[in-house]
């Protein structure tokens, strides 16, 4: 059995993909079998994310198989062992050979997305296939969203973030079968906070599933590790672990 958990924002700048990669590392930790990939071709963050745990210059990509350069399984890199977990795997959005002009300039079959996740799967015995996405809606978001169990939409709760709510709960409704959660993240403690959530879940006309408070420590990182394992105990990641908590319980959360 497997699950594959997509991460979502309308917009940029609300922390989604720091959010994928502290999921991803707390399912490893787990126990359990997982591959991040960033489908994020034109804006990747997650090697900047992740340096220094691959290779230092990466042979392959996700773009580098769907342009027809290898196969999925040789875009797959292994997380360094400073990370402490095995089977815990990431896919690059581009190597150092492949830009984003070049896919832009030659496109590609969107159907190879859907094939090599369900190749991640298989190849790699996979518990959970968890893809980062490019912020608003393109072929690879949509694809990713399409192929999904599980959604989660990552939003702050200010009005511009909010703006695009709508066209995301009616994509995921046309998707059909998607299970949504929804998170706030970077949100201000008290009174604001309690506002804002009931606001949150208005547009979205669905529960919060976990407000992430707003951690100044994370700008003391200044990306070298992740949150998660920096701050085991900080009340960010007991949000990580009430989105792992819900996309584990849900429906639609499971696929053979």
């Amino acid at each position: 059995m497997s699950q594959i958990i997509t991460v979502h924002s309308y917009r940029g700048g609300t922390g989604k993909s720091s959010t994928a990669a502290n999921l991803a590392l707390l399912l490893a930790a787990s126990g359990r079998r997982v591959a991040l990939v960033d489908t994020d071709i034109h804006t990747p963050a997650l090697d900047v994310i992740f340096d220094g745990s691959v290779e230092q210059v990466r042979r392959r990509s996700l773009t580098d198989y769907l342009i027809g350069r290898c196969e999925i399984e040789d875009a797959v890199y292994p997380a360094d062992g400073d990370w402490g977990h095995d089977g815990f795997f990431l896919v690059p959005a581009r190597s150092r050979t492949a830009a984003a002009a070049e896919i832009l300039g030659r496109g590609y079959d969107v159907g190879l997305l859907r094939e090599g996740f369900d190749r991640l799967i298989d190849s790699l015995a996979l518990d959970v296939l968890l893809l980062d996405t490019h912020a608003g809606f393109n072929n690879e978001t949509v694809t990713a969203m399409a192929s999904s169990d599980d959604l989660v939409v990552v939003t702050r709760a200010d009005r511009l973030d909010l703006a695009g709510a709508r066209e995301t709960v009616a994509l995921a409704e046309r998707l059909g079968g998607v299970g949504l959660t929804v998170a706030v993240n970077m949100a201000p403690g008290g009174v604001v906070q309690e506002r804002l959530h009931a606001e949150v879940e208005r547009v979205y006309d669905t529960p919060v599933s976990a407000v992430l408070p707003y951690a100044p420590e994370m700008a003391l990182l200044a990306g070298e590790r992740l949150f998660c394992t920096a701050y085991p105990h900080h009340p960010l990641v007991a949000g990580y672990r009430r989105i792992i908590a819900e996309v584990s319980n849900g429906t639609t959360g499971l696929r053979r």
